[in-house]
């Protein structure tokens, strides 16, 4: 009898047991938003910098070459973003890829789908390089001193990066590229497809 009445408590551990399992198997799975990837779009024949245009003394030639980039976010997001930060950074081809310099702000961008347009001029303004060998890294301007002279600092195959970051509607910012000691952008993010890549390229 005894052996009986301690099997009859044993199942009736047990299934509490299993009833306490199943009902934290009904637990909420904890909560996923998927990122939107940024895949900036060059408009055709603006898709870069004529190095020759580019160059030229505004004398000689007034016109400047024009890159342009739609960027296009999609309606399927989980995520709800307020803006997008647009960013340059001047590039200088190295065994490694581009060397990238600090970056600047291009602007805000709330409304989706846009469009980025900048002229060479527009797009080299305020923008430094990267000169020398680390430890002795000197930062130096991309044009010169007088912006209308011709342009003997800007190579074939230079180029400027465009890269980004969200700011969400609860006010969260998504950091896309994080910093180097010398401000600029790293990682898979300021790399093509996902950044905007500007080259100068000889006519």
């Amino acid at each position: 009898m005894k052996k009986i009445v301690f099997g009859l408590l044993l199942l009736v551990s047990c299934g509490g047991a299993l009833s306490s399992c199943k009902e934290d198997s009904k637990l909420p799975a904890p909560a996923f938003e998927s990122l939107p990837a940024i895949f900036p779009k060059a408009t055709p024949g603006k898709d870069f910098f004529d190095a020759t245009a580019a160059k030229a003394a505004a004398s000689t030639n007034p016109t400047r070459p024009i890159f342009e980039f739609t960027v296009d976010l999609g309606k399927e997001r989980d995520i709800k973003i307020r803006t997008i930060e647009v960013y340059k950074s001047f590039g200088r081809p190295a065994s490694s890829g581009l060397t990238l310099g600090p970056r600047v702000k291009v602007g805000d961008y709330s409304t989706f789908p846009f469009t980025v347009s900048l002229t060479s001029t527009e797009a080299l303004r305020d923008l430094k390089r990267l000169s020398g060998t680390a430890p002795n890294i000197n930062l130096l301007p991309v044009v010169p001193a007088n912006p209308d002279a011709f342009n003997n600092i800007v190579q074939a195959n230079d180029a400027v990066v465009f890269t980004f970051e969200i700011i969400t509607q609860d006010d969260r910012r998504i950091v896309l590229t994080q910093l180097n000691t010398y401000g600029a952008p790293t990682g898979t993010q300021s790399l093509a497809p996902y950044a905007a890549i500007a080259v100068f390229r000889n006519s």
